[in-house]
């Protein structure tokens, strides 16, 4: 069973730029949530879920917004804000979500492995998808799915359909045949080129040919 993220948040009535530059300066990043009821303007401690944010991989993380005087919402982070230039989160939408009912999320794939036809043939991986989306219950959410290419010669590719996830858990929304990884072979401009260099260095230099040309042009 998940370990349950909670986090702390309180009510908020004042809204526009004014108050939510007064709540960051007092360490509080302000949010909305939103899904079963009318939207809630919210707001929490900056470093609190800047610590959370750390220990995920994913900023699609389902946890109990606990609000001061008010029942704890299971909710999904579905968006945060950066500031340009700090790269600090300013504002966090949430989604509720029913524990009973599935939920669209886009889960990332992360790639493990050094594919054969890398290693031994010199190919060139590529990843082509980076995430897919799903349909599954909040509690069967994943932060990320590995992939293992180890086995993949040139030419060889793993496809949505190839991706392993339980299907009793998880339907996968994204078209099956859709390619995410794909071994390439070595671009043959590239091959070609270093094919000649090497033929170049290999070539024995013949000395006193260029005099004998320079004798024959005087």
């Amino acid at each position: 069973m998940k370990e349950e993220i909670t986090l702390a948040a309180t009510a908020r009535s004042e809204t526009g730029s004014s108050a939510v530059n007064r709540l960051r300066k007092q360490g509080r990043l302000p949010g909305v949530i939103y899904g079963q009821d009318a939207p809630k303007n919210v707001s929490f401690d900056t470093a609190t879920f800047l610590a959370m944010q750390r220990h995920h991989t994913s900023e699609n993380v389902m946890l109990s917004l606990n609000i001061e005087g008010d029942r704890a919402h299971k909710v999904l982070v579905r968006e945060v804000q950066h500031h340009p230039l700090t790269g600090l989160p300013t504002h966090v939408d949430f989604y509720e979500v029913s524990m009973t009912k599935r939920v669209a999320v886009a889960i990332p794939l992360e790639v493990t492995g050094t594919p054969i036809g890398v290693s031994r043939d010199g190919g060139i991986l590529e990843q082509l998808v980076r995430e897919i989306e799903v349909e599954c219950l909040p509690d069967d959410i994943l932060e990320q799915v590995d992939l293992d290419v180890s086995a993949l010669e040139i030419g060889a590719s793993l496809t949505v359909e190839d991706i392993p996830l339980d299907a009793e858990k998880y339907e996968k929304i994204t078209a099956p045949e859709i390619a995410v990884v794909a071994i390439f072979a070595p671009r043959v401009d590239d091959a070609a080129a270093e094919g000649e260099a090497a033929d170049a260095a290999q070539q024995p230099e013949v000395i006193g040919a260029a005099d004998e040309q320079d004798e024959k042009d005087d």
